[in-house]
């Protein structure tokens, strides 16, 4: 390690230069990953954050939750099958709503529920549903420079009035504002819903009393998913995560093969000074932690100033732009790239260890 150490002092411009590579190579990883995971919330928070493991749909649907529609009379039969623990009507559509004081349009998506369900979220400003005010809704509070409590919007067809009662923290649904309605109102002002003389719905949320056990209905009409399936039904949801993810996974593997190729490159130019050390009476085993002592110096020094540029960042975004970066999935990346780098150094390792004394000396190598 004492000879690794020595050599990154003395060439310190050439590994500043690999460290500033690696570094950036890490910190696009990183903050592709945050934007990923930000997007990703932005699209899905509404489902994410309601610990709901199963949703019922209508069978002819095709997994779509847009294109489901049953009789919301179905949820008493629901709620009587194998490892059902509570069941909970949601009608779900987008639809363009409007202030009442001026007419500003809202492009939104309807959750339609019933008030105290375990669908309804908490605010964190505002009241919660009630079945004595069903005209009260609860809207996401990405909106409150726009709406505050008391606001009056109204559909876009039937200017049907609803009043806002409260605002709740992360609920969007493919990328709109979230609100949270009673299912009568929606019922009534959704246009391929009113004229129906049998109140429906778009799904039931079922929480299940055994989480080991899978939940499955008797009405041969719908068909159960999970959480994960009715996450990726969601427009655009498994496209942008895959797109994302699969430039993250080359992000790393390409910083990896860069470390390997600069580091078999440095080697191959050392073989010299290997041959000699060698001559000299140096094990093969401590030129070998040496190199391994760089590259993990570097891969720790890269990944550090990464990571602080990347939470630096992301406390100067705008708002608009989603990110969204835990400390597990930091971790993850991290070490996933750490183990890329050293895997990587094997080939320089392979190389020194196939270094011969003599031929070294002689020039055979070079």
């Amino acid at each position: 390690m004492f000879l690794g150490l020595r050599e990154l002092l003395y060439s310190k411009l050439r590994y500043f230069l690999v460290t500033g590579i690696m570094i950036l190579i890490v910190l696009l990883s990183l903050f592709l990953s945050g934007l990923a995971n930000g997007l990703a919330y932005d699209n899905a928070s509404s489902v994410a954050n309601n610990d709901v493991p199963y949703y019922v749909l209508a069978k002819d649907a095709q997994g779509k939750v847009e294109r489901s529609l049953f009789p919301e009379s179905d949820l008493a039969e629901i709620k009587d099958d194998k490892n059902v623990k509570d069941a909970a009507v949601l009608g779900q559509s987008m639809q363009t709503l409007k202030r009442a004081e001026d007419g500003k349009k809202f492009s939104m998506a309807v959750f339609a529920i019933t008030p105290g369900s375990f669908l309804e979220p908490k605010v964190t400003s505002g009241s919660q549903m009630s079945v004595t005010k069903p005209d009260g809704v609860i809207v996401d509070s990405s909106l409150k420079g726009d709406l505050k409590v008391g606001d009056v919007i109204e559909d876009d067809i039937l200017n049907k009035q609803m009043t806002v009662i409260g605002f709740a923290k992360d609920q969007k649904y493919s990328h709109a504002p979230v609100v949270y309605m009673n299912m009568a109102v929606w019922q009534a002002i959704n246009p391929s819903l009113y004229h129906q003389k049998i109140p429906q719905t778009s799904t039931v949320a079922i929480l299940a009393k055994d989480a080991d056990k899978d939940v499955s209905v008797s009405n041969k009409d719908l068909t159960v998913i999970s959480h994960k399936d009715f996450l990726d039904q969601i427009p655009g949801y498994s496209a942008e995560q895959m797109t994302l993810n699969m430039m993250i996974f080359f992000l790393i593997v390409i910083g990896g093969f860069i470390l390997t190729a600069f580091f078999y490159i440095m080697t191959l130019q050392k073989t010299g000074q290997f041959g000699i050390l060698k001559a000299l009476g140096t094990k093969t085993s401590y030129l070998v932690m040496s190199v391994v002592s760089q590259v993990v110096l570097i891969s720790v020094i890269s990944i550090g100033i990464s990571i602080a540029a990347t939470a630096g960042l992301s406390t100067i975004m705008p708002d608009a732009m989603p990110f969204r970066l835990t400390g597990m999935t930091m971790t993850l990346y991290s070490l996933l790239f750490f183990a890329v780098a050293v895997i990587g150094s094997l080939l320089s390792l392979i190389k020194i260890a196939k270094v011969d004394a003599l031929d070294a000396i002689r020039g055979g190598d070079q």
